[in-house]
């Protein structure tokens, strides 16, 4: 009998770690904590919750994100790569998200005119809002960036076969 309810007691937690139930994993290895993070960039990581106390996972990996520099890395990345610099007449923001099982933060810049906050009317307003712009930044845990969107219009611009053109001499 004893042999027996060791069995099943064994099989029982067996069952559970196979479900995710119990997991014997160091938390430095998963994403989802920020020991992770602080393995990975070799920083310590300040005032950041856990995962599950957030409403959005989003925040728990934005917060992370501005502590590593990840912000900074998309900026200078759209400067190499557009010549996007934070001027006098625009300013940059980023947004990021991150986590859960993908190997990499992605990151949305924005290129706003400052005017923006000045204009008196909702034409103004409009006007300017044409003069604003969008890069998707991918920052790989492992530093490598990329462009994504941008990426796949240059490939699809290599790919497209040119306009045939007319011969005149008829």
């Amino acid at each position: 009998m004893k042999v027996f309810s060791k069995l099943l007691l064994m099989s029982v937690m067996v069952a559970f770690a196979m479900t995710g139930h119990v997991s014997a994993a160091d938390p430095a290895d998963d994403p989802k904590n920020v020991a992770f993070f602080e393995k990975l960039y070799k920083k310590k990581i300040d005032g950041v919750k856990p995962l599950d106390e957030y409403d959005d996972p989003d925040s728990f990996y934005a917060a992370i994100a501005a502590q590593v520099g990840i912000p900074e890395l998309a900026y200078e990345a759209v400067r190499e790569r557009f010549g996007w610099k934070k001027e006098d007449d625009f300013f940059m923001g980023a947004m990021v998200k991150g986590g859960w099982d993908a190997p990499y933060w992605g990151v949305m810049v924005s290129r706003v005119p400052k005017a923006i906050q000045q204009a008196k009317s909702v034409e103004e307003r409009k006007a300017l809002m044409k003069k604003m712009e969008l890069k998707f930044v991918v920052i790989d845990y492992d530093g490598k960036v990329s462009f994504p969107e941008e990426d796949e219009k240059q490939a699809e611009d290599a790919t497209r076969e040119p306009a045939p053109t007319q011969d005149k001499r008829q």
